[in-house]
């Protein structure tokens, strides 16, 4: 360890406040200057105590006179690398959090509550033919120390676990005790890692792939190249459900290995990391780890424990998991790059593609991100040369794509069908039961906010202004745009057919498995959504049991839709294309078209053709359409071409500013106050739009009812400054339980 001679650092205090969001000088004493580095956790005076903060940066002098010395640092090893706080920094000034609030998505886990796991060993002192001599002598009269002997000299110099030898010997600590005085062993307190996977997991692992199909191998060329020479870095990997995009993330994995370096591969779904980690299996096998939410609090602690120490060089997770202590990265991966779940939707209000395009620059890594369906943000980054696209549009096992029915389920209704299912989707199930095949039936359920249907004629209310739909709201009861604020009464009747079949439209995975239950009696099912699997492990297990073939339909949410490999499926339902496709937010058709890609891509995985049956109420809709068909191509330029004409991202960007209060009439106050200081700070013209506040379609969440305003335009970073000078001053001078958030790009408005 190198000795600064700096003698003052910067230190940012470990409080959420935005009176302290700025680092405070500390003179460095001399008898810790070979402690005191960048990213080092210090115990400092402040104020009328101490407090707790981290070392951001070292200096030669002060910035004001009077400086007070730190008092200790709490670890010789750094808990941040002096890249992780120069990332903390930079998320915190373009997604408008406080620093600190930054720097905890770097640190461990559970850090202040969850302490490292020892067990104790006990080891043998002498030779094999020593202890069992010595055993013999003691068997008449200490029968239980004998057997402590017996045993011991059985194993090898490691030792074995006290509490596995008492299980074996039956003896009590006494005994022990009595044979460490003696010197026959001696008892150790030995650090265990938490491992958040069993063997069981790891048992059914697939062999791996070792032959290309023709497309594969022409994009392993280029990822190759990107390894191993210098230039293009970053690449976007468009191939269709199964057609190996995991097998080229493996493959750039062990290059970067064997050079020595380290590997991030990102997933959007928790869900999804035990079908990942089976596939880890024979090729990563003692050096990944894991990191998400759903590890007790004490995996996640040594997951990233082992990932700081260099014991694991290869790293699987969720979101949070960019933001790993892995060191010399070589290579970056963020499968199904599309989904909203890699934006985080609280502070710091961070998308996982930025912050990992980040890490890859500062490492001189490699960027994979992959997708059937890549967002339409990557996709023009590849237009725009800023990533390199490389397509695999064939299926590995040379299998073709599920044939895809669209049904009208205007037509089921005019024709007295009430049944969730259509007759279409009934008569495709009974078939495919019928020879033992498997099912799958998904609905999504996401979003808050319900949105008015015409049953007869499929119409949905829309705004005139931002073409998405319009939220229906009671007390009073209206429709609101959530994009803009405009809002108009309710219709009785339908504005299209003039039908009084206008309906709130909504239907649930619960729903949809009592009524396949009652279709089918004796059927297994299982139903796999956010209540099904709350407990710990349950998602594995609902995944080996179809996987098993114990039961023959699943029914679930996004889960279902996305990184599960199941042969036996021949038939996938959607029950409800229109749930995403309506919901307020002017990315809904580009969800609803990857949705059903990515549901569709279930079926026909084996050596039999699949099938897909999309029910819907507006079956001309170019999301619908052009899934059904596969056509991602001709989707991406239709949803560009309506994108392009609002200016809204990726062709412009938006900052959401949101004001909650447990009070309305206060909230609406607030919002409006914001407004007004914004626009007096901004250059607001026809370039640069500022929305008046209105209602969230979250209308009232947690008690706090919420209100937005949007401001839309090009390169909003650089009016970054004022924004943040005047949120916080705003929020400084805030007396009343009001909260102001900025979200930068957010990729839902809800």
């Amino acid at each position: 360890m190198e000795t600064t001679s700096k003698q003052f650092a910067q230190v940012i205090v470990d409080q959420i406040s935005d009176a302290l969001d700025r680092p405070f000088d500390y003179y460095i004493p001399p008898e810790l200057r070979d402690r005191v580095q960048v990213g080092a956790q210090a115990t400092v005076p402040f104020r009328f105590g101490t407090v707790k903060g981290f070392v951001v940066s070292l200096r030669d002098s002060a910035s004001v006179s009077e400086v007070k010395s730190i008092l200790k640092v709490e670890s010789s090893i750094p808990l941040l690398s002096p890249e992780l706080v120069e990332l903390s920094r930079w998320v915190s000034e373009y997604y408008f959090s406080r620093w600190i609030e930054a720097i905890h998505l770097c640190l461990p886990p559970g850090r202040d509550k969850v302490r490292p796991k020892y067990e104790e060993y006990v080891i043998p002192l002498g030779s094999k033919s020593l202890l069992q001599e010595e055993s013999i002598k003691l068997e008449v009269r200490a029968l239980r120390q004998a057997s402590i002997l017996a045993h011991l000299a059985l194993t090898g110099e490691e030792g074995v676990r006290w509490f596995e030898l008492m299980k074996k010997t039956g003896a009590n600590r006494q005994s022990l005790l009595a044979l460490e005085k003696k010197g026959f062993l001696k008892i150790e307190k030995l650090s265990q890692t938490r491992i958040p996977w069993n063997a069981e997991q790891l048992q059914s692992a697939p062999e791996p792939e070792f032959l290309l199909s023709e497309q594969q191998e022409g994009a392993w060329r280029e990822i190759l190249h990107g390894l191993t020479s210098p230039g293009e870095k970053h690449f976007l990997i468009y191939g269709i459900t199964g057609s190996g995009k995991t097998e080229l993330y493996f493959r750039a994995a062990e290059k970067v290995l064997s050079q020595g370096r380290g590997v991030l591969i990102l997933i959007p779904e928790i869900a999804l990391t035990p079908v990942i980690i089976n596939q880890f299996r024979g090729r990563f096998a003692g050096l990944f780890a894991l990191l998400h939410s759903n590890l007790s609090p004490g995996e996640r602690y040594d997951m990233w424990w082992r990932i700081k120490n260099g014991e694991a060089r290869v790293v699987l997770g969720a979101r949070s998991a960019v933001f790993a202590p892995l060191d010399n990265i070589g290579l970056i991966v963020i499968d199904e790059e599309h989904e909203n779940t890699y934006k985080q939707e609280e502070a710091p209000r961070y998308h996982t593609r930025e912050v990992a395009r980040r890490r890859a620059e500062f490492h001189n890594a490699l960027l994979l991100l992959g997708s059937a369906t890549p967002s339409l943000d990557s996709y023009l980054m590849a237009q725009r040369k800023e990533l390199k696209l490389l397509e695999v549009t064939a299926r590995v096992k040379g299998g073709t794509l599920p044939e895809v029915q669209i049904v009208d389920m205007r037509r089921e209704f005019k024709q007295e069908n009430r049944s969730i299912f259509s007759r279409a989707l009934l008569s495709a199930m009974q078939d495919t039961l019928a020879k033992g095949e498997q099912i799958i039936l998904f609905l999504n359920r996401r979003g808050y906010a319900g949105f008015q249907l015409c049953r007869a004629c499929g119409f949905v209310i829309r705004c005139p202004y931002c073409s998405v739909s319009l939220t229906h709201h009671t007390d009073p009861e209206h429709l609101q745009c959530h994009m803009c604020g405009y809002r108009q009464d309710v219709s009785v009747t339908c504005p299209q057919c003039k039908s009084i079949y206008m309906r709130s439209f909504g239907i649930g995975t619960q729903r949809v498995e009592s009524e396949t239950a009652k279709r089918f009696p004796g059927l297994k099912i299982i139903r796999m959504d956010s209540d099904t699997t709350a407990t710990k492990g349950r998602h594995y297990e609902m995944w080996r049991s179809f996987n098993e073939r114990k039961a023959q339909v699943l029914i679930g949410t996004q889960m279902v839709a996305k990184g599960l490999d199941f042969p036996g499926v021949t038939l996938v339902g959607v029950i409800a294309a229109d749930v995403t496709l309506h919901l307020p937010d002017f990315r809904a058709g580009e969800r609803t078209f990857q949705l059903l890609s990515q549901v569709a891509g279930r079926a026909g995985r084996g050596e039999k053709k699949g099938r897909v049956i999309i029910q819907t109420y507006t079956p001309w809709h170019y999301s619908i359409r052009l899934a059904a068909a596969h056509d991602y191509k001709g989707f991406i330029a239709e949803e560009a071409k309506n994108r392009s004409v609002l200016a809204y991202p990726p062709f412009g960007e938006m900052m959401l500013f949101l004001c909650s209060s447990s009070d309305e009439i206060k909230g609406s106050a607030y919002a409006l106050e914001l407004r007004r200081r914004l626009q007096a700070v901004l250059p607001v013209n026809n370039t640069l739009h500022l929305s008046e506040p209105f209602p969230a379609p979250l209308q009232k969440k947690e008690g706090y009812f919420r209100f937005h305003i949007i401001l839309k335009g090009e390169k909003l970073q650089q009016y970054a400054g004022v924004i943040r000078d005047t949120v916080w001053n705003f929020r400084k001078e805030l007396k009343e339980d009001v909260r102001v958030a900025v979200d930068f790009n957010p990729q839902m408005v809800l």
